[in-house]
């Protein structure tokens, strides 16, 4: 049993103040009984209050005639706060009111605003064009554009040209058990299964289709429990019940594995077909369709299935020749010597004849990879150039006014030396080659050539190695380079050391009033290698080789600082090491990007 609290009555009012004065005696007392030799002491002593009021610790209770007031004045408040209470919740709703009035108006002005737009007054055959010409130059789908309105959503259903892009793919088991679906793939509508097929030909009608056949067989794997040929020859079967006699506007043909169609395709309509993509030879398939086929606008395949339908191409724009030629390399050149309507050109292939040489002047983009070296086309409006000889030699001067973008793999630099691109933009190197190679190549190009020609205003270098000096000098020659982009290249800080800006004493001389006497002047300048680069990036994910990390980041956190000191700051310098994350340096941050 615990013992009971002790009870201590409660001290009046009186009693506490009188404690306190008590205390506040008892310490005066107790300060005059301590030793005061020391003059601090005193001047402690004299600065303790004389005196001491109760009004000083405590406030002062109020007066019957303070809380009659106070009630009074909480009555009066309380009747107050009741009026205004009331007077809000009358204003509220009244608010309440007015604001749905408001919304209503606003959305019959906005309706009214939105019939008589710009866009309303479009024709509905207007807008499906649009619609059409967006799909297809952006591979969008035109799902996104069905989310918009109902004028939307109604003109792209009722308008079967905007579904005829549809991919027939054939997925493995465990592909099978997995619950996501791609529903778009670059604009087509992805089919694996013959309910997804149906449903995507009900909205095509009598139009002519684009399809796209992937199937996902390996050389090397050939078991049928992971892939089905028979699944895609089910889903063609389900296009011929569905359309009845299909038409087709182009075909495109992808296999890893050989894929014999037979009669997969013997009631489809070829009349209608501009475009055929193929990267194997199908020659029941083609011989058909050069039964059938009119005039084509694109073809891409091997040299076989491509002169077995040389007869069609009279007016072709796009043309992609692939593998080796063979004992057919001289029909090839009589085909090119005769396709004049050419844009697009991609030659695969080092059959072709040295002695080779013809004229395409609507010529626009050319690739040509493995070709001997020659130069064989004569094309004064090409823009857009890929290149990758198989072995480099010097070439004749090459005079491209119009070429903006031009991509070359290689190691000595030889070809380059002899393009001279005024209008040049975007230089894409990738290397072939060594360190010792390619930085060869770099010397021989900007650096030894006393006029050299190529000077683009975007520089990438991809998977190669080069020596940092040497390509620090080789961005001084590029007087007009503003971007440059490192992919899985080596970077390291004598880069950025060969970089930095410096300061300069140049001397001047001025005339006095006596043509014999000269007074010379002396200045500090910024002399600024790459003064118009203003972004750098530099991606060495996947490259292995040792990399002292923090002398990196010093030097490019000094370079971007002394950029900054001589007035010719940098936008970007993002670095990222392999398998990490992207720094900015001009940012400080880290983020990711795409490059």
């Amino acid at each position: 049993m615990s013992r009971p609290r002790r009870v201590t009555a409660p001290k009046s009012y009186a009693d506490i103040v009188s404690s306190d004065k008590e205390e506040v005696s008892d310490a005066f007392e107790g300060t005059e009984s301590e030793n005061s030799d020391t003059s601090a002491d005193e001047a402690d002593l004299e600065s303790l209050p004389t005196s001491y009021e109760p009004s000083d610790k405590f406030i002062p209770l109020p007066t019957p005639a303070q809380i009659a007031e106070a009630k009074k004045f909480i009555a009066e408040q309380t009747n107050n706060c009741a009026s205004i209470r009331a007077e809000y919740a009358k204003q509220k709703k009244v608010l309440i009111q007015i604001r749905g009035r408001l919304e209503a108006s606003e959305k019959l002005l906005l309706e009214r605003q939105a019939s008589i737009s710009p866009i309303r007054r479009v024709p509905q055959e207007v807008l499906s064009m649009i619609f059409l010409i967006h799909t297809i130059e952006h591979s969008q789908s035109t799902w996104t554009l069905m989310h918009v309105c109902r004028t939307w959503r109604l003109a792209a259903l009722t308008t079967p040209s905007l579904w005829t892009r549809i991919k027939l793919i054939t997925v493995s088991r465990k592909e099978k058990k997995s619950k996501s679906r791609l529903r778009v793939s670059e604009g087509y509508e992805v089919c694996s299964k013959s309910s997804q097929l149906i449903r995507a030909l009900q909205r095509v009608g009598s139009a002519p289709l684009d399809l796209w056949i992937l199937m996902g067989y390996n050389e090397w794997n050939r078991d049928s429990s992971l892939y089905s040929d028979e699944e895609m020859r089910n889903l063609i079967a389900v296009v011929k019940r569905q359309l009845l006699r299909p038409r087709l506007r182009s075909l495109r043909i992808q296999t890893a594995e050989y894929f014999r169609p037979d009669d997969a395709f013997d009631e489809f309509d070829f009349r209608s077909l501009k475009e055929i993509e193929v990267n194997r030879v199908f020659p029941e398939l083609f011989k058909r369709i050069a039964q059938e086929v009119g005039d084509l606008r694109s073809l891409i395949g091997p040299c076989s299935e491509v002169l077995s339908l040389k007869d069609k191409l009279s007016h072709v724009e796009e043309l992609s020749i692939v593998g080796e030629y063979g004992s057919d390399a001289q029909s090839v050149q009589s085909l090119l010597s005769t396709s004049h309507s050419l844009t697009n050109l991609t030659i695969h292939g080092s059959n072709l004849n040295k002695s080779f040489k013809t004229t395409m002047t609507r010529l626009e983009r050319l690739e040509l990879w493995n070709v001997p070296p020659v130069w064989p086309i004569v094309c004064p409006n090409l823009t857009h150039l890929t290149i990758k000889p198989y072995m480099e030699s010097d070439y004749e001067d090459l005079y491209l006014p119009h070429l903006v973008y031009l991509s070359y793999t290689g190691s000595s630099g030889k070809f380059l030396t002899c393009f001279n691109v005024p209008a040049l933009h975007t230089l894409e190197l990738k290397a072939a080659g060594g360190k010792g190679e390619v930085t060869t190549g770099m010397r021989r190009v900007w650096i030894k050539n006393w006029n050299p020609t190529i000077n683009p205003v975007v520089f990438k270098l991809i998977d190669s190695t080069v020596n940092s000096k040497i390509l620090a000098k080789v961005l001084q020659e590029m007087t007009n380079c503003e971007e440059l982009y490192m992919i899985r290249t080596m970077i390291n800080s004598d880069l950025f050391n060969s970089l930095l800006p410096e300061k300069r004493v140049t001397t001047s001389k001025t005339k006095k009033t006596t043509k014999s006497a000269q007074n010379a002047k002396s200045k500090e300048t910024w002399w600024i290698p790459a003064r118009k680069l203003r972004m750098f990036v530099g991606d060495m994910n996947g490259c292995k080789a040792r990399l002292n990390e923090e002398d990196l980041w010093m030097a490019a956190s000094n370079f971007v600082a002394m950029r900054e000191a001589a007035s010719v700051p940098l936008e970007e310098v993002s670095l990222r090491l392999d398998r990490g994350g992207w720094k900015d340096f001009v940012k400080d941050d880290i983020e990711d990007r795409d490059i």
